[in-house]
Parts: structure tokens; C-alpha cells; sequence
């Protein structure tokens, strides 16, 4: 829990008052059960801790919780520590603004914050190395610990990098650092989103460099583009890599593209993208009744029993790779198979065509396996 004190409405409160706005979707993936997150919410509405904004945008209805006077007073009642970083933030705690485009960025920095702590990262400032110069080594840097830097962190480090440098825009929600790996987060929502990719590229050479200073040492910049439905990916899938847009495209200049649904689903699949023990546990059981590869390989991850067909992991959405992958590998007299969760086998069969067959994960250890741990959520 992110609070000191045990109390379901202040965790719930914390995080409205510390983004400033939020989804009132996301409420229900604040660790826990979800129908008692969704009464949570409903309750702290009833009583005046939160209110709820509503706008249209795009034809589309925008719910955004924003905490009260009562919601502030209750958490400086319950626990004055977790005010403090309320109150550290811009905008205090209280937002009044109508602005539709800025309620959008806020919600997308939550939810960015909410998908990199489900997935394990440390995201309090006071948990976390420092990116600022004077005290970058209070906290040791722990390469087996996972890291969230929020885009207001990545600024003010840069700028403290150099007096004379600026931070430009950028659509990055924040950056998740495990060991030598960097995942860059970006929110997409309904479609794909507008795309400065030189813009973007050079906002993560100065992350790159902002960290190498500060003690990381990432070899490995990776994207997350976080999107509202599976939807999306077929949109994006339908360019081919590096070709220029207005719009986002998959390039090479990063090592990976991954694709994730913003739902629990997501913060599963985020979590075994970004911790190497959720991983190794995932693919041990997706490849149970596989053989291993005859001879080390990148191309495909087993091999069937009668060596007729390559078997390929793809539960993680590696666009980079969907888009690059060998119908056709050799040394094989089928085509490959490709192994992913249930709720992707629709979307990855529509983006690979016929000629690759997309098989779900078998149910069964892997479920129950996620099933215990998530019991500590």
C-alpha cells in the first residue's frame, strides 16, 4: 500500500489527490477486490470527499474524479505523511480547471503511474533513487528493484542536468528502469496518437543520458504504448516499420514495441514485460508440452514434438516483432505457431493473417499461478 495506515477510502483518496484527476474507471485496479473498489468510490462521491467532472470529447463521455476540501481534510486526518505528497504536487491536491485536453493528459499520467506500480515499480520519490544532482545518492541503485520516473520527474532532472537546458515536449507518460532495461510508457487511448518521432526519439537520448548520469545503466530502450482496446493494435500493425506518419508507427530505433490493454489484463502482461521472475514463470508454463530448440536460436522459442513446427511466445505484443516475424523460418515443413493469452488470440490472428497460427495459452498452472499472486494486490 502506498499510505501508512490500513484504511481502503484514504488509499483511494491518495491517488485522486496526487494526479489531480482521475479516471473513475481506473478506481476499480487500485490493488483489491474490484466490486469493493468500485464501492470505495461510490461512497467517498456520497459522502463529498470526491467529485466527478464530466466533458465529451470526440464523442466520447470523460468521468474525472477530483478530490474535495472533505477528501483532503480526511487524508490530512488519517495520515499527515501521505498529504505531504499531495501537497508537493502543481496542483496541490484541488483541481477546478475546465479543460477537457488537460483532463485527458492527467488521466494518462494516472494511468501510466497506476500500470507501472501494478506492475511492481517503486513510483514514491522517497522510495526511489533520486534523478536530481545533490542527493542522486540518498538510495542505492538496486538493479533487482523496478522504478517508475513520471514525465515531471524525467523533466526536472534534465533540466537540473544543465542550467542552460529545456526539456522538450514529449508524449511520454514516464519511464519503468529494471537493471539494464528502460521501458518508455505512452498512452494511445481509442487510436493512434499524433507522433513527433524525431521529437520523440531525441527525448530519449536526453533520458538516456539523464540516467547514465545519475548511476543506471540501460542498454535496452523499449516503448509501451498503452491502449484503451486491442483495437488499436491492428491500426498500428497496418504500416510497416520505420515508415513515416503524423500518426504513431512502429521503428527500429527502439528494441522493442510492445502493445498493452489498459485494464488488469494489462497490468499482468506489463508485469511479466518488466520483471524477469513473472516472465520465466509465464513461458514455462506456456511451453509445457514443447520441445526445447535442437540448437540455441532467436528465431522461435520450441519446437513441437515431431520437430514439424516452430512455436513462438508472442503473449508479450512485441509489435517490433509481429511485424518482422518469419512466416516461413527454416528447417521446418509448417509454418509457426504462435503461443498468447486468450483475450489476444482475435487481434494477433488479424494482424499475422493465415498464413501463422495463433494459439491461446493453455489454462490451467499459469492461471493458478497468477491467481495466488494476486492475492497480496
Amino acid at each position: 500500500m502506498i499510505t501508512h495506515v490500513n484504511d481502503r477510502m484514504l488509499e483511494f483518496l491518495w491517488f485522486v489527490g496526487y494526479c489531480g484527476e482521475f479516471p473513475s474507471q481506473l478506481a476499480e485496479r487500485i490493488g483489491g477486490a474490484v466490486w469493493w473498489n468500485r464501492h470505495i468510490k461510490y461512497r467517498a462521491i456520497e459522502r463529498g470527499y470526491v467529485t466527478v467532472w464530466r466533458g465529451v470529447y470526440r464523442q466520447r463521455v470523460i468521468r474525472s474524479l477530483r478530490l474535495t476540501d472533505l477528501g483532503l481534510d480526511y487524508i490530512s486526518s488519517k495520515d499527515p505523511s501521505a498529504l505531504e505528497y499531495i501537497l508537493s504536487q502543481p496542483h496541490g491536491g484541488i483541481v477546478n480547471r475546465i479543460n477537457i485536453e488537460k483532463t485527458l493528459r492527467l488521466h494518462a499520467v494516472a494511468t501510466g503511474l497506476m500500470m507501472a506500480l501494478n506492475a511492481g515499480a517503486e513510483v514514491l520519490p522517497d522510495r526511489k533513487p533520486s534523478l536530481m544532482p545533490p542527493n542522486h545518492r540518498a538510495i542505492p541503485i538496486d538493479p533487482q528493484k523496478t522504478y517508475y520516473y513520471s514525465a515531471g520527474e524525467l523533466r526536472d532532472g534534465i533540466q537540473a542536468f544543465e542550467a542552460d537546458s529545456v526539456a522538450k515536449s514529449s508524449r511520454i507518460l514516464g519511464v519503468i528502469v529494471r537493471g539494464t532495461h528502460c521501458y518508455c510508457l505512452y498512452h494511445t487511448g481509442h487510436t493512434r496518437m499524433y507522433w513527433m518521432q524525431n521529437n520523440e526519439e531525441n527525448t530519449v537520448a536526453s533520458i538516456d543520458t539523464l540516467l547514465t548520469s545519475r548511476g543506471f545503466a540501460c542498454r535496452s530502450f523499449s516503448q509501451v504504448i498503452i491502449a484503451s482496446s486491442l483495437n488499436v493494435a491492428p491500426k498500428i500493425a497496418k504500416y510497416s516499420v520505420n515508415q513515416r506518419s503524423r500518426y504513431f508507427t512502429v521503428s527500429d530505433a527502439y528494441n522493442n514495441c510492445y502493445f498493452v490493454e489498459n485494464s488488469y489484463r494489462g497490468d499482468f502482461q506489463l508485469k511479466t514485460i518488466c520483471d524477469p521472475q513473472w516472465q520465466q514463470e509465464v513461458n514455462h508454463a506456456a511451453l509445457q508440452g514443447f520441445k526445447e530448440p535442437p540448437t540455441p536460436t532467436r528465431s522461435y522459442d520450441a519446437v513441437t514434438p515431431d520437430n514439424s513446427r516452430a512455436v513462438i511466445l508472442g503473449y508479450q505484443f512485441d509489435l517490433l516483432s509481429l511485424l518482422n516475424i518469419d512466416a516461413a523460418p527454416s528447417g521446418f515443413k509448417y509454418s509457426p505457431i504462435l503461443l498468447c493469452f486468450e483475450y489476444q488470440v482475435e487481434t494477433l490472428q488479424l494482424i499475422l493473417g493465415p498464413k501463422i497460427e495463433v494459439r491461446a495459452i493453455p489454462e490451467g498452472g499459469l492461471y493458478e499461478w497468477e491467481k495466488e499472486n494476486n492475492k497480496s494486490r
